[in-house]
């Protein structure tokens, strides 16, 4: 399914609340360091050792690794995070990945299905993995290397707003309520 908000992919009445590019992994960044740095010391290393004879297949092993590498940093560029007044999304390219409906959340107390993780730092500031449990489809909804922010927009998830009209509880995230259309 194509998500390329705002043109493409958002139901009638939904709107984004939060979006984020996914972080690049310290897997991705180490990586590519190690191999920037080891790399042709490994190649110096082998030809010292062994000659040139065995200097081809090093080279292929390290081109693997570079490829990898690049494909992953590829990937984790094109993944953007949506929250929006309905469900949490990942889309990849224009490409819908996964999706939970916020419904599934709406009056349980949040904290049993989300989890908030320092993974490291960026000048001084936490990145964290945010890992969201959905209730009924027993999956885990992983999104990688975002800010404070963004742990904070998670967190009124569970929170609900009653209609001042209707008395409808609605979802926190939700500008207008869904029963009678009033405005929260």
């Amino acid at each position: 399914m194509r998500f390329n908000p705002p043109r493409q992919g958002l139901h009638a009445g939904e709107s984004i609340v939060w979006t984020r590019r996914e972080g690049t992994s310290g897997k991705v960044i180490a990586s590519g360091f190690l191999l920037f740095i080891f790399g042709p010391v490994s190649l110096a290393g082998v030809y010292n050792l062994y000659g040139m004879s065995m200097v081809p297949p090093v080279v292929f092993l390290l081109f693997i690794i570079f490829i990898a590498t690049a494909v992953a940093f590829i990937r984790e560029r094109r993944t953007r995070y949506y929250l929006t007044t309905e469900r949490i999304i990942e889309a990849r390219g224009g490409t819908l990945i996964k999706e939970v409906p916020l419904e599934h959340f709406a009056g349980r107390p949040l904290s049993q299905f989300l989890e908030a993780k320092v993974t490291h730092q960026v000048n001084n500031r936490p990145i964290y993995t945010i890992r969201v449990y959905d209730p009924v489809t027993d999956d885990v909804f992983e999104l990688q290397g975002l800010d404070g922010s963004s742990t904070r927009a998670f967190e009124r998830i569970g929170q609900t707003t009653e209609c001042p009209f209707c008395n409808y509880d609605n979802i926190g995230l939700s500008p207008q309520c869904r029963n009678c259309g009033a405005s929260l």
